[in-house]
């Protein structure tokens, strides 16, 4: 989607995105309206948040208009107090989802107001989890946006997880063996 990090993004890259007709997919999604302060609200942003980790990372913005998908208008947020509504959020994402995620958190000053862009990592520790209140369950997406997990999805997620983990190991110790025994490009003096 955007080339560059969360926080260079400009007014001119959300407009292209509306020129362009980027529709929603497994890593965009548009949301007019900030998350709300109800649980239901608070547990639909991190249903949200947690299926771009769980799947291929992705962008959550907030402050733009869709239409079955595609983005028709940069309409930006009602936040009036930045640093109060991003602490809010960074909040919400420490302590509504299990494990923590990764992501970058920016707004993007447009002339309808700021637009909150969120730019979530796809996680290496996952699957991540809601869990505001009674609510546990966990979510990916895919081109039509986010689903629930069922049983088999939980499997495959927790052992590419463990396989991951267990490749990471497994390079760092033929590395080390490959400066032990000096098989590197360029000798280690």
């Amino acid at each position: 989607m955007m080339k560059k990090p969360a926080s260079q993004v400009t007014e001119a890259d959300l407009q292209l995105l509306i020129t362009n007709s980027v529709s929603e997919r497994r890593n965009i999604d548009y949301k007019r309206d900030l998350p709300g302060t109800t649980d239901g609200d608070k547990k639909e942003f991190l249903a949200d948040v947690s299926s771009f980790a769980n799947a291929i990372g992705g962008f959550l913005i907030f402050g733009i208009t869709e239409t079955g998908g595609l983005p028709t208008a940069i309409t930006g947020t009602k936040a009036v107090d930045l640093d109060r509504e991003a602490q809010r959020i960074d909040n919400l994402l420490a302590s509504g989802l299990q494990p923590r995620i990764r992501y970058e958190l920016a707004w993007i000053k447009t002339v309808q107001g700021p637009v909150l862009l969120i730019e979530i990592d796809k996680s290496l520790v996952g699957p991540h989890r809601v869990i505001l209140g009674d609510h546990g369950h966990f979510y990916a997406r895919n081109s039509t946006g986010k689903y629930r997990l069922d049983v088999s999805d939980l499997r495959q997620a927790f052992g590419a997880s463990a396989r991951l983990l267990d490749r990471v190991r497994d390079f760092h110790a033929d590395r080390l063996l490959r400066v032990a025994r000096n098989e590197v490009p360029v000798p280690i003096c």
